[in-house]
C-alpha cells in the first residue's frame, strides 16, 4: 500500500496517470538463476475486489488510476508491462521471498530491476515521500556516480526527477584510493588508502565536468568518497549517515553467474539499503575524454 501511495503522489506531481498491476502467479521452487516458466493462478473474486478497493482509494487522492489483474508471476508481469512506451517508472514495495530464497533466486524487486527496461523505484519508507508531497521538507536523494556505462543514465534520470521540485541531490563517486592514485600517476605516503592531492584534483575535475554534461542542477552537491571496500556498502553507509531518503543507482542488468562473479552495486544496494532505491537501466557509457 505504501508503494501505491508513493506512486500516486508522483503521478499527481508530474500530471501523469497510474496503473496498478495485481499479479497472482507463483514461481516454481528450484535452485539456480534460470528463468522458470510462470505458473498462472486463477484470480479470485477477493483479489479482484481488493484491487478495486485500492484503485478507489487512490482515485480519492485525485490521481487517474486503472487496475489490471494478471495471472503471471509478479516479476514477469511487471517487466512485460514496463516494455510499453507509455510507462516511465515502475514502483514496487520492498516485499518478496525469505532471506534464503532472496540469496538464491533474488527478490521480486531485484528480478524486476534486472529485467525492466524502465527505471524501478523500490519503496521502503513512505514517511519521507509523504512529507515531500506535502511540501513539508525536501526529498534527500543520493545518486551513485562512476564513469561506467550505468552512471549517465542514473544521473540524467535523477536530474529530471529533481525537476518535480523540492529535492536535494547529492552525487557521490565512491573511489578506490590506490587504484585512482595509480591512474593519475600520483605517488606518496598513504597512497594505498588515501587520495593524494594530484589524484583528488583530477577526480574533482572529472566529477564536475561529467556531472555538468549529464544533468547538473544549481542545488546539486558533489561528493568524493574514498573507500577500499565494497562500493554498495559505502553508498548505503553514506546514505545512512547523511540522512538520505532515496538512493539512485544505475545497473548493467547482469544476470546469473555473470552477476555473481562480477558483482553488482545495484543488487547490493537493493539488498542492504533501509531507504528507498531507484535502479536505472544503463544506456551509453560516459565520455571520459578531457
Amino acid at each position: 500500500m505504501a508503494a501505491a501511495t508513493v506512486a500516486a503522489q508522483l503521478a499527481m506531481r508530474n500530471g501523469t496517470s497510474l496503473e496498478l498491476i495485481c499479479a497472482s502467479g507463483r514461481r516454481a521452487p528450484a535452485l539456480g538463476e534460470s528463468e522458470f516458466p510462470p505458473q498462472p493462478i486463477p484470480v479470485g473474486e477477493l483479489t479482484a475486489s481488493s484491487l478495486q478497493a485500492e484503485v478507489d482509494r487512490l482515485r480519492a487522492l485525485g490521481v487517474s488510476v486503472t487496475g489490471h489483474l494478471d495471472p503471471s508471476v509478479p516479476d514477469f508481469a511487471i517487466a512485460r508491462r514496463a516494455e510499453g512506451d507509455d510507462v516511465e517508472l515502475v514502483v514496487l514495495g520492498a516485499v518478496g521471498r525469505s532471506r534464503l530464497e532472496r540469496l538464491i533466486l533474488g527478490s521480486v524487486s531485484e528480478r524486476v530491476a534486472m529485467q525492466s527496461t524502465k527505471p524501478v523505484l523500490v519503496v521502503r519508507d513512505e514517511a519521507p515521500w509523504r512529507a515531500w508531497a506535502a511540501d513539508e521538507r525536501p526529498l534527500r536523494v543520493l545518486v551513485a556516480f562512476d564513469v561506467g556505462p550505468s552512471a549517465a543514465a542514473a544521473l540524467t534520470w535523477a536530474s529530471d526527477f529533481a525537476r518535480a521540485g523540492n529535492m536535494q541531490l547529492t552525487v557521490c563517486w565512491v573511489v578506490h584510493p590506490g587504484l585512482e592514485n595509480r591512474r593519475f600517476g600520483a605517488e606518496g605516503e598513504g597512497g594505498g588508502v588515501e587520495l593524494l592531492p594530484k589524484t583528488r584534483a583530477g577526480l574533482w575535475y572529472e566529477l564536475q565536468r561529467l556531472a555538468g554534461v549529464h544533468g547538473a542542477l544549481p542545488t546539486m552537491e558533489l561528493h568524493l568518497e574514498p573507500n577500499i571496500g565494497r562500493v554498495d556498502a559505502a553508498l548505503v553507509q553514506l546514505a545512512r549517515t547523511q540522512g538520505h531518503d532515496l538512493i539512485v543507482v544505475g545497473s548493467n542488468q547482469r544476470r546469473g553467474f555473470d552477476r555473481l562473479w562480477k558483482g553488482s552495486v545495484s543488487r547490493g544496494v537493493l539488498h542492504d539499503a533501509p531507504m528507498s532505491v531507484v535502479v536505472v537501466p544503463a544506456r551509453a557509457p560516459l565520455d571520459t575524454a578531457a
